[in-house]
This record gives structure tokens, C-alpha cells and sequence, in this order.
């Protein structure tokens, strides 16, 4: 509308020219006319530098408003994906959680607590899935948008080598549960060791929790940090171990173990 009401204005004053142009035609002559000619051809040039201007003006707002439509989009389905593979994983930490307490209440009651072997171990091949399946939809929705998100992926990368460790980490877990016995598992040695593994998955979770929601922060300061003039605080771990995302991330070195693992898995 802007656009118009100035393309409008610039018409109008060439019309007014012109016309002013014609009157000076008929009361003082050709040397006047010549005159305004050369005024024309000067309101001429300077309107259409204008309309040149205007119209690339009007296309770099276009260009920035179809930019911000992307990103809006693409940080909409992220989002989601990321909430979705958040929730999953952490249904998987608290399945640890209540196997451990599971495996007590067994050893003193032992007639209300079953603990199925079979049972767990097919819970936890499906775990592999879901997990498998989980970081795939995220990957695949984050790479349909990654013209929007490109500045971010080796932060990306890094979440998916936390994925496929934890993965490699509950099949681990899987083997060992496997080859014990329930009577091993419920001596002090095995249950000490049974509790530290469940627990070491849980944990591993917990920081990919936490690396999808500093991922998410960073997508939102940047995309839209400029337009609110505002920032979301970035998360501040009371645990030192539990570092941010951007200071595990290291663009280098992230760079380096995607080719490391490239070539693992080529060979």
C-alpha cells in the first residue's frame, strides 16, 4: 500500500510538470518548451531512479518477509519434533529407573513382583527402536528445514552422536542382562553393578534432555531474538557436568567425529 500511494505521488507530479510544461508552450513560446523539456527529462530520470529504488526496496522486504515465513515454519515443526523425541527418550530414563526398584521389591517380594526376563528384554529391543526411529523423525523434519537452521548443524550432529551412544549403551545393557541370572543380579556385587548401569543410561538421557532444550533456545534467540528485541536465558546447569550444548559442541570438533564415524561406518 506504501508503494502504491508513493508510485501515485511520483505520477502526479509528472503530470503536473507536463501540464505546467504545455502552459509555458502557448504563453512564451518554443525556448521555453525547450526549457522544460530538459526539466522533464531530469523529473524524468529522477522518477524512474526512484521507481527503481522503490522496487528494490519493495523486493529485499519481500525476500525478509518469505525469509521470517520459513523460519517461523521451520522452528514451529522442530519444536514439536523435538518435545516428541524429549518425551520418548524420557519415558525410556524412567523405565530404568523403576527397573532398578523393580528388581528389589523382588528380592522381598518375590510372589507380587515378578521380573520377567523376557518380558525386559523385549521391552528394550523395543527401546532401540523407538529411540532409532525418534532421533530419525528429527533429523529428517530439522534437515527439511535446514536452510532455515544451517548455522546450527553441527549442534545437531553432536545430539545425534549423544542419540546413537545411548543406543549402543541399552544394547550393551541388553547383553549383560541377558547373560545373568536373577540370582546373580540379586547379590550385592550384581545389584550394585545392575543399579549403576541403569542408572548410567538414565543419566546419558537426562543431558540429550537437556542438549534438545538448549538447541531449541538457540533456534529462538536467533530466529526471532531480533524481532521481540529479547533473548530466553539460556538454561544454567547447577551441575557442572551437565555442561551447555554450545560449550560441548564445538563446530571443529564435532566436524572431526562426523568423519570418524563416517569412515567406522564405510569400513
Amino acid at each position: 500500500m506504501k508503494a502504491i500511494k508513493e508510485n501515485i505521488f511520483v505520477f502526479l507530479a509528472l503530470l503536473i510538470i507536463l501540464t505546467y510544461g504545455i502552459i509555458e508552450y502557448f504563453y512564451h513560446g518554443r525556448f521555453a518548451i525547450f526549457g522544460n523539456i530538459v526539466g522533464w527529462l531530469i523529473a524524468l530520470l529522477i522518477a524512474i531512479n526512484y521507481l527503481q529504488k522503490n522496487r528494490r526496496d519493495n523486493q529485499i522486504a519481500k525476500k525478509e518477509e518469505f525469509k521470517k515465513s520459513l523460519e517461523i515454519n521451520a522452528f514451529r515443526e522442530i519444536n514439536k519434533e523435538i518435545y516428541n523425541f524429549s518425551h520418548l527418550i524420557g519415558n525410556i530414563s524412567v523405565y530404568y529407573m523403576v527397573l532398578k526398584s523393580n528388581l528389589c521389591l523382588h528380592e522381598k517380594y518375590p510372589e507380587i513382583q515378578k521380573f520377567n526376563k523376557v518380558e525386559i528384554d523385549f521391552q528394550i529391543n523395543q527401546q532401540v527402536v523407538n529411540i532409532l526411529k525418534g532421533i530419525s523423525n528429527l533429523s529428517l523434519i530439522i534437515e527439511s528445514n535446514e536452510i532455515a537452521v544451517i548455522q546450527f548443524d553441527h549442534l545437531k550432529k553432536y545430539i545425534q552422536f549423544k542419540t546413537e551412544d545411548v543406543k549402543e549403551l541399552i544394547i550393551d545393557f541388553q547383553k549383560y542382562f541377558f547373560e545373568e541370572t536373577i540370582k546373580d543380579l540379586l547379590t550385592k556385587k550384581g545389584n550394585s553393578e545392575f543399579t549403576k548401569k541403569c542408572d548410567e543410561i538414565s543419566d546419558n538421557i537426562f543431558t540429550i534432555q537437556c542438549y534438545l532444550f538448549d538447541y531449541r533456545i538457540e533456534l529462538m534467540n536467533s530466529l526471532f531474538g531480533d524481532i521481540f528485541d529479547a533473548k530466553v536465558p539460556m538454561r544454567k546447569p547447577s551441575d557442572p557436568k551437565y555442561k551447555l550444548l554450545t560449550e560441548v559442541a564445538i563446530k571443529e570438533e564435532v566436524e572431526k567425529e562426523t568423519r570418524k564415524r563416517e569412515n567406522r561406518y564405510s569400513s
